[in-house]
């Protein structure tokens, strides 16, 4: 799932913090609202689990290099996010249920289906208050940048002179448009995903191997059959990728990937795909997804793009650049104006970069003794380094 940067900072919010005059149980005061340890524990807890899940247990400490680097960055999310919330307020910027609703149905969108949707917020265990809370917060971002920015609009003459100081950045190698149609004939995924269903064991060996010498009959049959179809009408190609295609973002996509570069794809792919003529559905290309049926849609030689090609996505680059450069500004100011108080001192940002330097040695000790790859060692090292070196001319 995508978002913008703008966004970002609106995603995952708590409800309301409730503000008491004397909260024993506040961790950060931002001016008159009150954070409480539960309201930040909860939603922090969360989001290390989430990040750390797979990673060994001494990374998972609450005083490893990792934990407290994301705190220290929750932190300033916190506050950033109370800060909105209150400038939200001043300007009396709210969310309707309808906009809420269509900020939903874009997201959907992007994402590709409901179902999609539905299984990213299981994952995250996102409740539909949660979410809702959320789309309404992005609402009212998308509203304060544009009072903020102003008109959204960027000349063709700004554009023209962006492009005219960038030129090396619109130089493009040679490019195809393709589409494809993935049947997956490979016994070994097959028999995984068999595996990885049969949750309970129920299923012998035997049974196993034998589901996927069905399996594997079955795609193969549904291969020759798709492929004859594609060769017999390719302007039918998007809807036979929409109804056949098992590549998950089929649905969605009908099965078109945009163009692609070489080293994008897998080897065999991108071999076919820039060796096959325009319009015309090529041989069966077996890869370690399976099997591919590819139309070429359109080629592109190398060489700089014209301005006239590029211009609209120029324009709206340099739009939300500018929104982007707004709300940084706008954040600073509302920073520089707050009154922050860190109640618990362990949150106060320079005890916390305190606590992240003398964790890092220990997790680079930890890292060394778990036989890391002297490479990834020696990046951190240089990070001390520069982080020591900078402390040194404070």
């Amino acid at each position: 799932m995508k978002f913008t940067k703008l966004a970002i900072m609106c995603l995952c919010s708590t409800v309301l913090f409730c503000a008491c005059a004397k909260n024993p149980n506040a961790v950060i005061k931002v001016n008159d609202k009150e954070i409480t340890k539960k309201e930040f524990y909860t939603d922090f807890n969360k989001i290390k689990n989430l990040q750390l899940k797979d990673a060994p247990k001494e990374m998972q400490a609450d005083d490893s290099y990792a934990v407290l680097s994301i705190k220290a960055r929750y932190v300033n999310d916190v506050i950033i996010r109370e800060l909105l919330n209150q400038e939200f307020a001043k300007r009396k910027i709210e969310a309707t249920q309808e906009e809420i609703e269509a900020k939903k149905a874009q997201i959907i969108a992007q994402i590709g289906s409901e179902e999609q949707f539905k299984k990213i917020l299981k994952e995250n265990k996102i409740s539909d208050e949660r979410l809702n809370s959320d789309m309404a917060s992005e609402v009212k971002m998308e509203k304060l940048v544009n009072i903020i920015s102003g008109p959204d609009t960027v000349t063709d003459k700004e554009a023209q002179k962006y492009y005219n100081e960038n030129k090396p950045n619109f130089e493009m190698p040679e490019r195809v448009k393709v589409s494809h149609i993935l049947i997956d004939t490979n016994a070994d995924s097959i028999k995984r995903k068999i595996t990885e269903a049969d949750k309970e064991a129920k299923l012998s060996s035997a049974n196993i191997d034998e589901k996927v010498k069905q399996e594997v009959e079955k795609n193969q049959k549904l291969l020759k059959e798709v492929y004859a179809k594609a060769v017999a009408n390719p302007k039918n190609f998007a809807a036979l990728a929409k109804e056949y295609s098992q590549d998950p973002s089929a649905q969605a996509n009908s099965g078109d990937l945009g163009f692609i570069v070489r080293g994008q794809m897998v080897k065999e792919f991108e071999d076919a795909a820039f060796s096959y003529k325009v319009g015309v559905v090529g041989p069966i290309v077996k890869s370690q997804f399976g099997e591919h049926i590819i139309l070429v849609q359109d080629k592109a030689a190398p060489g700089l793009q014209p301005f006239s090609a590029v211009k609209e996505d120029l324009k709206k680059f340099l739009s939300n650049q500018k929104k982007f450069v707004a709300v940084q500004k706008l954040i600073e100011g509302l920073k520089a104006s707050a009154t922050i108080e860190y109640i618990e001192e362990g949150l106060n940002p320079e005890a916390l970069e305190k606590q992240i330097q003398e964790a890092l040695p220990r997790q680079i000790e930890a890292q060394q003794n778990a036989g890391v790859p002297k490479s990834k060692v020696k990046k951190i090292q240089k990070i001390k380094k520069i982080k020591k070196e900078k402390d040194s001319k404070k």
